[in-house]
């Protein structure tokens, strides 16, 4: 008898991860830069997130966008009831989690849930059955409004050569184990590191498996465990999902990794001709995931494509703004590309990087300066992909919303920083100006949670209250890698860290709406 989960691993929670390119900011932008029309977000809109884990995602864009309705789901309880609960201590009333499979919401009758503006889902579809990829593809079909924005995230084949035998290797390996999945991936490894030094010839017919496993090594072993030893991994070929979508009209625009979409960047120079060659857009990406052996695939669909005249197109781009995300490039402007890691060209990003350390930045106001006054706008428009794609920059959202999302969004922030002043986990802030978030140091959460309490502003008080919600969640300070047991010695080294915070990042904090104005 088939069991609730369709064998994937319930014991134990997924991971608290966040992934930019699934909010609606981001995807908005991003579908205005392949040159479609998206959902307009000064107005109310409808975003569902699809096996949306423990809801971080869903909660950032019920809290940066109060004017939206959102709506979350996953099969496994413990996911929903971890959202529900954060989402009730930060009083975010706009934001629905639904504990039901994806059959259960498919088989929903029509009127039983409002089409969305956006639909996200990333990463289920290589873990789950073949009849409940059917489920997943047919609620896009279903649930997303004309118009309307779908993101799927999947592994390609091409990027997992030889993997897919060590998958049922690894479940074999794993079986009748009697410890947690994070520790029993751990003990996979080990075997399969014994077979590789014993001569397995599997490692020599399949040479880019062991740096796979390298690579897999350094991940949380949560996040692995949940990767491999569930009963469904299946990496999926583009066109198969492409043309699957396209039965539920949903179609192909681009990919969410902005340089994806950059020819120059994405594919080895001499595919180029080939490229050129090809008419068919399908073709035109299997080769392209051919080309750099592509592992993972951020999709972005629309559910219809009318043309999108120049002069509404460039309108649209003039409005778009770009937030600094507080990221210094350093010497060079580099990025990791489907090719290899690309350096821009200092007279390009330089004077962009400036602008936005000075300020938001519109598309129309960079594109009025030099050096892009002189220039094409497709070269502004490859510069902006490839500074939100490195981290430097991200799109923002509307000055009306932002100042609506201010007060929900600081009510998550204090949710989190008193879940972690209570032994929680999630490392991460939610930024109203971006409707996204950023991975954070713990200190630098109850920092900013120590702020918001309304509390002294002054660095010993917040330093002091840090202090007691460490020791209340049992962490340690520590100093040269060793825990710091002296509390008089772990407050002047806290103290040391919030009086650098207040002094560097809180103007930021500011800036971004994490914190109220002065």
């Amino acid at each position: 008898m088939a069991r609730w989960n369709d064998g994937y691993i319930t014991e134990m929670v997924y991971t608290n991860n966040f992934y930019r390119e699934t909010t609606p900011i981001w995807m908005a932008a991003a579908s205005l830069l392949l040159g479609h029309r998206p959902p307009d977000l000064h107005k109310p809109f409808r975003y569902a997130d699809l096996g949306c884990g423990n809801g971080f995602t869903a909660l950032t864009v019920a809290a940066t966008c109060p004017h939206a309705e959102v709506w979350a789901c996953d099969f496994n309880p413990a996911h929903i009831e971890s959202a529900r609960h954060l989402a009730e201590r930060a009083g975010l009333t706009n934001i629905h989690f639904q504990e039901a499979s994806f059959a259960e919401i498919a088989a929903l009758p029509a009127d039983a849930l409002a089409p969305f503006d956006f639909i996200a889902s990333h990463g289920l579809l290589t873990w789950i059955s073949a009849e409940n990829r059917q489920h997943l593809l047919s609620i896009f079909g279903q649930r997303l409004r004309a118009g309307g924005l779908a993101y799927l995230s999947y592994n390609v084949e091409t990027g997992w050569s030889g993997m897919r035998p060590l998958h049922s290797l690894m479940r074999m390996l794993a079986r009748g184990s009697t410890e947690p999945p994070d520790q029993t991936i751990l003990a996979v490894f080990t075997q399969l590191e014994r077979m590789k030094d014993a001569g397995a010839l599997f490692f020599q017919s399949n040479p880019g498996v062991e740096a796979r496993l390298k690579e897999l090594r350094q991940h949380d072993p949560r996040y692995v465990a949940h990767e491999f030893l569930n009963e469904t991994w299946q990496p999926a070929m583009f066109a198969d999902v492409a043309r699957a979508m396209d039965d539920v009209k949903c179609t192909f625009i681009g990919s969410a990794t902005l340089t994806e979409n950059i020819e120059s960047v994405s594919v080895p120079a001499g595919m180029a001709p080939m490229m050129a060659e090809t008419r068919d857009p399908i073709l035109r990406e299997t080769l392209r995931d051919f080309g750099v052996g592509r592992s993972f695939r951020r999709d972005l669909y629309r559910r219809g494509n009318p043309p999108l005249a120049m002069a509404e197109h460039h309108a649209m781009l003039n409005d778009l703004t770009l937030e600094w995300t507080g990221s210094q490039p350093g010497d060079s402007f580099s990025v990791q590309t489907p090719i290899g890691v690309l350096t821009g060209r200092p007279e390009l990003y330089r004077p962009l990087q400036a602008m936005l350390e000075a300020g938001p930045v519109s598309i129309q106001h960079a594109r009025s300066l030099e050096p892009f006054a002189s220039r094409p706008l497709v070269e502004l428009l490859q510069a902006v992909s490839l500074m939100m794609t490195a981290g430097h920059a991200h799109p923002r959202l509307p000055q009306a919303v932002l100042d609506a999302g201010r007060a929900s969004t600081m009510r998550l922030n204090r949710a989190i920083a008193e879940s972690a002043g209570l032994g929680g986990t999630i490392s991460r802030l939610v930024i109203p100006s971006t409707g996204s978030a950023i991975d954070l140091d713990m200190l630098e959460v109850l920092t900013v949670g120590a702020l918001l309490d309304g509390g002294a502003k002054t660095a010993g008080p917040v330093a002091k209250d840090v202090l007691r919600q460490l020791n209340q969640s049992s962490r340690s300070v520590q100093r040269d890698g060793k825990p710091v047991a002296n509390q008089a010695e772990a407050l002047e080294i806290v103290s040391g860290v919030v009086k650098d915070l207040l002094q560097r990042r809180a103007p930021l904090w500011r800036r971004w709406g994490v914190l109220p104005p002065k």
